[in-house]
């Protein structure tokens, strides 16, 4: 398989649910056993302590839809792993909930189809991501990058839905469905009448803002705080969000709130009135290194209570109309964004 430093491997399956998850297994193996040994030391739990844990969640996702577990079985079969730990991978938000650490800038030019982030996180995890775009037994397709071994996470589908987040901290109880397995669901609607009744299903009790978008312009932007979700207002001339609370004065540590709240400053006034909203100037707005300590295309660079080395590990911008994904890796605003379409497939396993 041949390598390339600006390129994430990218993946087509099909079938069912658990076909599908042997297909990821088999085909991301090492790179899900990488990702697991990096979560394990972040998780920071005796196995014996950590697995119950997982079980609980292992039951909630197989309660809101059995396929997703079944993916999740597949995948772990696929990949020669446990399921319980293929499991944990999918609830890492919720298992991680406590940890005072950036992951992301949101940008969607409201009334547009044009919506994006960056994906903030561990510098080691650059060279693991994959995209894997999906149809089911019944035509449906997305596509999304993600981590190996999580159903989804950033990402978009043929019907014109997109799914963006970012990590938010709460000391509060997350033992609700996990926020991965909540985008991947949402990767599968193809109305706003389904968006809704997903979000019904899946309640609260989980950290993240998750926002929705849609080829016809609007979004719906959730924030949890584990037993509370609260909408907001979409933003105008954008819908933008970082690492911290917008809806309320949950506590966040000095590190974060200071980091989160200029990313935050910054891209407000990128996107002011006056500016053209199209996807070139959304690709800007997600590349500006501006300020020195505080960048929206953030440089890797050591943090407080975080293991190794943490920024901008890529850039997503997706045009929702054309069902468009284009997405940069790493955090050089040099390096190019590759274009990848829904509704393509690739002959061979591409890289």
């Amino acid at each position: 398989m041949p390598f390339s430093t600006t390129r994430f491997p990218l993946l087509d399956v099909w079938g069912g649910p658990r076909q599908r998850g042997l297909q990821i297994g088999a085909a991301f193996g090492d790179r899900i056993a990488q990702t697991l040994a990096l979560y394990k030391a972040y998780f920071s739990r005796p196995d014996d302590v950590l697995l119950p844990v997982v079980a609980r969640f292992r039951a909630v996702v197989d309660g809101f839809d059995p396929r997703y577990s079944a993916e999740i079985e597949g995948i772990a079969e696929g990949a020669e792993v446990d399921p319980l730990w293929i499991h944990a991978l999918n609830a890492r938000s919720e298992l991680l909930a406590a940890v005072s650490a950036s992951e992301c800038t949101v940008v969607h030019y409201t009334g547009t189809p044009f919506v994006g982030q960056n994906w903030d996180w561990s510098e080691e995890l650059e060279d693991l991501v994959v995209l894997v775009r999906s149809e089911d037994e019944r035509g449906r397709r997305f596509l999304t990058m993600t981590e190996p071994g999580l159903l989804a996470k950033i990402g978009l589908n043929d019907a014109g839905f997109c799914v963006c987040l970012n990590f938010l901290p709460t000391p509060k109880p997350t033992n609700g469905l996990p926020s991965h397995v909540l985008l991947r669901a949402l990767l599968d609607v193809g109305s706003w009448a389904e968006v809704e009744a997903t979000l019904e299903r899946a309640g609260t009790d989980r950290s993240l803002n998750l926002l929705v978008a849609s080829a016809d312009g609007r979004c719906i932007n959730v924030e949890y705080e584990g037993d509370a979700a609260r909408r907001m207002e979409a933003g105008r001339p954008a819908t933008i969000h970082t690492n911290h609370y917008l809806t309320c004065d949950a506590p966040v540590e000095a590190e974060l709130l200071e980091n989160s709240t200029a990313r935050l400053d910054r891209v407000r006034a990128l996107t002011a009135h006056g500016f053209p909203a199209d996807l070139a100037r959304l690709q800007s707005v997600l590349s500006d290194r501006e300020h020195p300590e505080h960048a929206i295309l953030a440089p890797y660079r050591d943090s407080d209570g975080f293991l190794g080395r943490k920024g901008t590990v890529c850039t997503i911008a997706m045009n929702l109309a054309r069902r468009q994904m284009h997405i940069r890796r790493g955090n050089d605003p040099e390096n190019p964004f590759h274009q990848i379409l829904v509704n393509e497939v690739e002959t061979t396993f591409s890289m």
